[in-house]
């Protein structure tokens, strides 16, 4: 089975969790290949923790092109999350996961 490649924007409590389960290979059929974060801090501690094996960005647009993902896992804050989702759909294709409603309907 081909593992699908994983990048997280946004690494902090709930990004962090997210990437350490799928490096850890926790979760089946996997393989985190890219974080991104604004913090200078925690891709420090990306780097650290992955020792290199995985690709960090400081700018999920890089991150989005680059070709090393087929799926994103959006853990910003969620005022972020339809920006950065609806990039993540037009870029490719990519299969996108986050918490939050892109759309309010009118009832």
């Amino acid at each position: 089975m081909r593992l699908v490649r994983v990048g997280i924007v946004g690494i902090g409590n709930m990004g962090s969790a997210h990437a350490s389960n799928i490096y850890l290979d926790k979760v089946k059929g996997m393989k985190l290949t890219a974080v991104c974060d604004i913090d200078a801090e925690r891709l420090q501690w990306a780097k650290e923790t992955f020792k290199g094996q995985v690709e960090c960005y400081d700018n999920y647009h890089c991150m989005l092109k680059s070709g090393k993902i087929d799926a994103v896992i959006i853990a910003t804050p969620h005022n972020l999350h339809p920006l950065i989702g609806c990039e993540a759909f037009d870029e490719g294709g990519l299969a996108t996961l986050f918490w939050t409603k892109l759309l309010r309907t009118r009832n």
